[in-house]
């Protein structure tokens, strides 16, 4: 890669920083369908053209942050094929944690009343498929209603005290985060 290639990508990567910082702002403000290009652009400090660069809308540009956070997400949830379910989940809670502190502003707009119900269905759906597969390699599931209701009452469980470490501005560390949530996991509540 040369010299200008290198700086172009970091050029892109600002401006799309730049642009995303100014849409988490106005999320924490309003609901998405009540935010303009105009009015984002305003606040990044950039002309129109520069964000029809690299979107089509808003919701493209939305779309498009969410679909980066899912491959990092991905990535995390990514597990060995061998091992031990329960020597697993506690360094995936980590790096999901620790994910979730590093893009705390998005998380906290995304999974808000103004943010996008898609994306929380999104992380449901993702959540789910990997608890499957990990279960079918597990204990045997008495039935898929059993996982149904199991896999419900975790996932709706992690998604609430992720809101409320991300509302509370994530006080406590990644790694007090993904201990307390591997423990109510394994003890099924409150011991």
């Amino acid at each position: 890669m040369n010299e200008d290639t290198k700086k172009e990508d970091r050029r892109v990567r600002r401006t799309r920083k730049i642009l995303t910082q100014a849409l988490t702002e106005l999320l924490q403000r309003k609901q998405v369908n009540e935010i303009t290009v105009k009015e984002l652009t305003d606040l990044a400090d950039m002309n129109r053209g520069t964000f029809y660069q690299y979107y089509r809308d808003i919701y493209d540009m939305l779309e498009k942050i969410q679909d980066e956070m899912f491959e990092k997400l991905d990535a995390i949830f990514s597990l060995p094929k061998d091992g031990d379910v329960t020597e697993q989940t506690g360094p995936i809670l980590m790096d999901l944690f620790r994910f979730i502190e590093e893009n705390q502003e998005m998380c906290r707009v995304l999974l808000s009343p103004n943010g996008n119900m898609n994306f929380l269905h999104r992380l449901y759906e993702v959540l789910r498929n990997k608890c499957l597969h990990l279960s079918l390699g597990s204990e045997p599931m008495a039935s898929k209603e059993d996982f149904d209701y199991r896999y419900t009452f975790m996932v709706y469980g992690v998604a609430g005290l992720i809101r409320s470490w991300v509302s509370r501005n994530c006080p406590e560390k990644p790694e007090q985060m993904a201990e307390l949530t591997n423990h109510l996991i394994i003890s099924g509540g409150i011991a």
